[in-house]
């Protein structure tokens, strides 16, 4: 089956009236608007600086024998939906809708810590959840802007946006957004089926995610200044060596920059009671590291924007002297893992609670205090008792949810402490 593809743009100003005037639909199976009111305002922000956006996929949709004859919209509906709400200038309160249909939970969910009181409130969690709502029910109170908005700001389930993004029509109508659109040279219905279903499958699902890191990494790449030190390399090398941590019986590469955004809160606070403030949920903490290398970058950051405020790069390592250390960390990972290896026969950790022992002291005596580290057998004993006793204590939960917040702010103290009796300050 042969199909039309056409490609172009249209001003924002013409995107928003062909969805008032429904011009536009959304499928049946787009049922949730997701994104957060920061995603709103970067997504606004993108197009007033001119940055590339990704176009909308729109397909035609017309049957044979049938009354019904449409465009609807396969890709970009959170796009559209923020920006007919930035338009308005309200947001949905998403406390206020049912949530969307969730299948199942992430087997990760049972190692949050709910009974941490200053977590219960998590803007990120709230911020970027699925509720049942999308832009069809702002359709019911009018077909333009204006009647829109008179109706929905005296509605407790709407909240004015914090400023006007869309600033004047001139920017509504000099600012474009690109389309893709999709017309099927048929009108049988199961061929025409057939072919959305292929585009929206191609869309989703055949490309392949970034990792995490790669994700994390896409934002510095091309920083020579700080591009190494996110990375933790020093001369190509990996300032943690070749020391893994196992999960799920494979060793795997530890994140360093969870260790420099933790150990940066704690630098500041000089407590680990705030550390990872706000992000109990294993889901939420990749956004805590997101904005750490956002922190350090200088751009926007997803939420809590204060959470490193304080730390300073240049009063912490003048003079880029983190170059220096870095080298000085990867002779200490390497005698470590040298010590692992004669007392366990294994190369690698073996869970979190050893990595965070063996490392948060280490990692914030050589890198952020210029500390010299004594890697007696001694501390090396020492840290091996506590880790013992963590890993056999019938009552605690450390060995199947390590990752508790509680836990990991236990360690990053411990570890601290043990370690602090090893050390000699360089300054």
């Amino acid at each position: 089956m042969d199909n039309k593809v056409y490609y172009g743009e249209y001003s924002l100003k013409h995107w928003i009236d062909l969805i008032l005037k429904k011009n536009i639909t959304l499928p049946e199976y787009q049922r949730s608007y997701v994104w957060s009111e920061n995603a709103l305002q970067r997504f606004i922000k993108a197009l007033e600086e001119k940055q590339f956006i990704p176009p909308v996929t729109i397909a035609h949709y017309k049957v044979k024998n049938e009354n019904t004859e449409t465009n609807l919209i396969l890709d970009g509906q959170q796009r559209l939906t923020s920006l007919l709400l930035a338009a308005i200038g309200y947001y949905p309160d998403k406390s206020k809708f049912e949530d969307a249909e969730n299948i199942t939970k992430s087997e990760n969910d049972n190692e949050e810590d709910n009974e941490v009181a200053d977590d219960t409130n998590n803007e990120l969690l709230e911020g970027n959840k699925p509720i049942k709502w999308t832009f069809n029910q702002l359709l019911e109170f009018g077909n333009n802007i204006e009647s829109i908005r008179s109706k929905i700001k005296d509605i407790d389930k709407y909240h004015s946006l914090n400023e006007s993004f869309l600033k004047n029509d001139d920017f509504l109508e000099e600012t474009f957004l690109g389309f893709s659109y999709i017309v099927p040279t048929t009108e049988d219905k199961d061929d025409v089926q057939r072919l959305f279903s292929k585009t929206f499958r191609e869309i989703n699902y055949f490309g392949e995610s970034l990792t995490a890191q790669e994700s994390r990494r896409s934002l510095y790449f091309m920083n020579d200044k700080y591009k190494d030190f996110l990375d933790g390399k020093i001369e190509h090398m990996n300032v943690l060596g070749s020391l893994n941590i196992l999960e799920n019986r494979q060793p795997k590469k530890i994140d360093f920059i969870r260790y420099l955004s933790i150990l940066s809160q704690y630098k500041v606070t000089q407590s680990s009671s705030n550390a990872l403030k706000y992000y109990s949920s294993l889901d939420s903490r990749e956004t805590f590291y997101v904005d750490y290398v956002s922190f350090i970058l200088g751009i926007d950051q997803e939420s809590y924007k204060d959470k490193f405020n304080g730390f300073s790069m240049t009063e912490t390592f003048p003079n880029e002297c983190w170059k220096k250390r870095f080298k000085t960390l990867y002779e200490a990972t390497s005698a470590v893992k040298i010590n692992l290896r004669n007392n366990n026969s294994k190369d690698n950790f073996e869970s979190w609670i050893d990595a965070d022992y063996y490392l948060f002291g280490l990692i914030y005596y050589i890198l952020f205090e210029n500390s010299e580290v004594k890697l007696e057998n001694s501390l090396f004993n020492e840290l091996k008792v506590v880790i013992d006793k963590k890993r056999k204590d019938s009552n605690s939960s450390y060995s199947k949810s390590p990752n508790k917040l509680k836990f990991i702010r236990e360690r990053l103290s411990e570890s601290i402490a043990i370690y602090s009796k090893y050390t000699k300050s360089n300054i």
